[in-house]
């Protein structure tokens, strides 16, 4: 789950991190009046490169008002929220983050003296520790780290402790991303998050109970796209992207894995969607209307792709399944279904006799992940 600049913040200060005073208003306060001489405004939606879309601006005094129009209408017809907050006097500008490391299977630091809306073309280096889960991460284990990235010397000490503390709530929040960009030193106040890009990890939320609420909040201020905010209050994620493939797959790494094939192929998937611990067959339905409507209302769209493995769930049963959803529901453009069973799967019925099938529906069926991709291009060429 992805939050908006302002719940993260509020996320840090809840750990007792320093962050601006600031608050959150609605697009529609034109008349708002600043209680800073000098404020920020922060269009709150969860695309990155605000600063250089003119999404965050400062402004003195009256010019305040004035902002918050121009920002409103920059937006529109999206009443985003947007946040106001005090303007401070910055000395320098680190950038901070921890993340999942996928390959190195631990969370990982990131870390350089310079920060900024153009952290990925600055002249300093990010440099980055792996941080063993077993231990934890201390202040003495940032250090050398802080040196090595350019750190002042004078506030190596400072910044390691905030890293410290940063991993502790990283912990304690399931979350999977904290990017604090820029992490302000700030006159007479010290380090200060001026930004904060945090994403939670969905499979934790049963261990966060007003985790929902916060979810529904933050669908509700970042105007999610509707199908995105739909899935989510389904308990799926569904992110919509710029390609000509469609698709329903089983399982976030397969799918991943299909959109990497894609690549390489020279075609790129219309959407992402996946749904922790499957959904069931109900689940499966929703999924599969949602990206129907998906295809049926982008004319980029050329062809649909259903990719399913199966360990011990009955391949006869999701077959009998897909076939129900597309007898109710025939998929508006080409479509290409493709299967991969265990043997435990297959106990009423082999991937063959699934492909078979589903061929003679008059779709395209394999049972090969390779021949899959391969079928979506040809759909897709000979469109």
């Amino acid at each position: 789950m992805r939050l908006i600049e302002h719940d993260g913040k509020a996320l840090l200060a809840a750990a007792g991190m320093a962050i601006p005073q600031g608050m959150l208003i609605e697009a529609s306060e034109t008349m708002y009046v600043a209680p800073w001489p000098v404020a920020m405004v922060k269009a709150q939606l969860l695309a990155g490169g605000r600063g250089k879309r003119g999404l965050v601006v400062r402004a003195e005094g009256a010019n305040v008002a004035a902002a918050i129009n121009t920002m409103t209408a920059a937006l529109a017809p999206s009443l985003l929220p947007l946040l106001v907050e005090e303007a401070l006097p910055i000395e320098a500008e680190y950038y901070m983050a921890l993340r999942i490391d996928d390959l190195r299977q631990c969370v990982s630091l990131l870390l350089s003296a310079e920060g900024g809306i153009d952290i990925e073309n600055a002249s300093a280096a990010v440099h980055s520790l792996s941080i063993d889960p077993r231990r934890g991460l201390f202040a003495q284990d940032v250090l050398p780290v802080a040196e090595a990235a350019g750190i002042p010397p004078r506030q190596r000490g400072a910044v390691a402790r905030f890293a410290s503390d940063l991993f502790r709530l990283f912990t304690r929040a399931d979350a999977t991303l904290i990017e604090i960009n820029p992490l302000g030193l700030v006159t007479g106040r010290g380090l200060v998050a001026l930004d904060a890009k945090v994403v939670l990890d969905d499979a934790a939320a049963f261990r966060h109970p007003a985790r929902h609420a916060l979810r529904s909040a933050a669908i509700e201020r970042a105007g999610s796209p509707p199908r995105e905010g739909e899935a989510a209050s389904q308990g799926f994620t569904f992110v919509e992207l710029s390609g000509q493939v469609a698709l329903l797959t089983g399982g976030a790494g397969l799918g991943m894995a299909i959109l990497d094939l894609l690549g390489d192929a020279g075609l790129h998937a219309a959407n992402f969607v996946d749904a922790p611990g499957g959904g069931g067959a109900e689940g499966f339905i929703r999924r599969g209307r949602m990206v129907f409507d998906l295809a049926a209302e982008n004319s980029a769209v050329k062809a649909i792709g259903m990719y399913q493995t199966l360990g011990a769930s009955s391949l006869g049963g999701t077959v009998n399944g897909l076939l129900a959803l597309l007898a109710e529901y025939p998929p508006p453009k080409p479509l290409v279904v493709g299967f991969a069973a265990a043997g435990a799967a297959e106990r009423e019925m082999t991937t063959a006799q699934a492909a078979q099938l589903v061929a003679e529906h008059g779709y395209v069926a394999v049972t090969e992940l390779r021949d899959f991709v391969d079928a979506l291009r040809r759909t897709v060429e000979g469109s």
